[in-house]
């Protein structure tokens, strides 16, 4: 495991996923780094500003390292022909009290502004979702000695990641929850949708740089399973929205402790890309309404205001709970520390 002591500097092969919106708070990254393990700050729909007060939040509370997740696709976006969707989604906004949806939706995308930040603050580890970074940021990050570790559904992405400098790649199984990182959802309109055995098995042997597993792993069990099979290893995210640490509103826990094995499917009526989330009202209702969901981000920030009021009012029948297929394992909330020990057995990787 020397990609993980001698190139990440970790002591434990356990990397929190960088799940956006809110989820991975300053106090959940470093609780996760002072285990020795690699905590992720989820930045793909944050601002500059917003990743750089983070950082510094996380910097405050550990002297260990962690990384940086993005979005490698530039989510620069507009559309005023949403009118059908928009009138459908106002249902929601008027029994939740809250503002009729605008004629058109505009993302903005802060890429470059989030790479000079990265760079600034002197971030080791970035990892990105949905594609490869442009050549050009690659090959500033690489110069800045700054490890990438891209998201994989299929042998094809592997590669496209291996070819463009990537140090690491993550086997992202069907199991995962929320955003798997398949590229294109045109080609895969519901995610490439591999099991992790078979897609881990299959990178490496056909991978020549190092292999992170991931999708539905929630007991130390699947880690020394997964290790044994030559991942270098695991990344989870489930697991750790029930962290004491972690962002997850208290009706979105709920949900997660409530839901068993059969509770998620795959879904695009929140974001316009596939996630696997817990079934709930707005998924059966956006679902079974016949409406086709607008593509990723418009559909993301379309619905953004109803998934904010949700959280508010603390509605999880309006909320996208992301979850993996582990979700049903999950019994309590515990500390960072407690999930990571219970993954690892307290063994560090020298130890090992």
């Amino acid at each position: 495991m020397s990609f993980l002591h001698d190139r990440l500097s970790i002591e434990k092969p356990i990397i929190q996923a960088g799940m956006a919106g809110g989820i991975t708070t300053p106090e959940l990254v470093s609780a996760i780094a002072n285990t020795g393990a690699l905590g992720t700050l989820g930045a793909g729909y944050m601002g500059a500003s917003q990743l750089k007060e983070d950082i510094h939040k996380v910097k405050q509370l550990t002297d260990k390292p962690f990384a940086v997740n993005l979005f490698a696709v530039n989510l620069e976006s507009y559309s005023n022909e949403i009118g059908n969707m928009q009138r459908f989604l106002n249902r929601f906004r008027n029994n939740l009290g809250i503002d009729a949806g605008a004629d058109f939706v505009k993302v903005n995308d802060y890429l470059q502004e989030k790479i000079h930040v990265i760079l600034e603050e002197n971030i080791r580890v970035v990892s990105t979702a949905f594609g490869v970074l442009p050549a050009s940021l690659v090959e500033r990050l690489k110069e800045n000695d700054v490890l990438l570790i891209g998201m994989a559904t299929n042998l094809d992405e592997a590669r496209e990641l291996e070819e463009s400098g990537y140090d690491a790649v993550v086997a992202q199984g069907y199991e995962a929850g929320g955003h798997r990182g398949t590229f294109d959802v045109g080609k895969y309109p519901n995610g490439s949708n591999i099991g992790l055995h078979v897609l881990l098995e299959e990178f490496l042997d056909h991978l020549e740089i190092p292999v992170v597993a991931a999708g539905g792993i929630h007991h130390k069990k699947q880690v020394d399973a997964l290790l044994a099979m030559g991942a270098e290893a695991v990344q989870i995210g489930t697991r750790f929205l029930i962290a004491k640490e972690a962002g997850t509103n208290a009706a979105y826990r709920r949900a997660l402790l409530k839901a068993d094995t059969n509770s998620t499917k795959i879904t695009k009526v929140f974001s316009g890309r596939p996630a696997r989330a817990i079934r709930n009202k707005f998924v059966k209702e956006v679902e079974g309404s016949g409406l086709t969901p607008l593509p990723f981000p418009i559909q993301n920030q379309m619905t953004k205001d109803i998934r904010g009021a949700g959280k508010e009012f603390a509605i999880a029948d309006m909320q996208s709970l992301w979850a993996g297929q582990g979700v049903g394992a999950i019994q309590e909330e515990e500390t960072a520390v407690e999930i990571v020990e219970s993954l690892t057995g307290n063994v560090n990787i020298t130890e090992a």
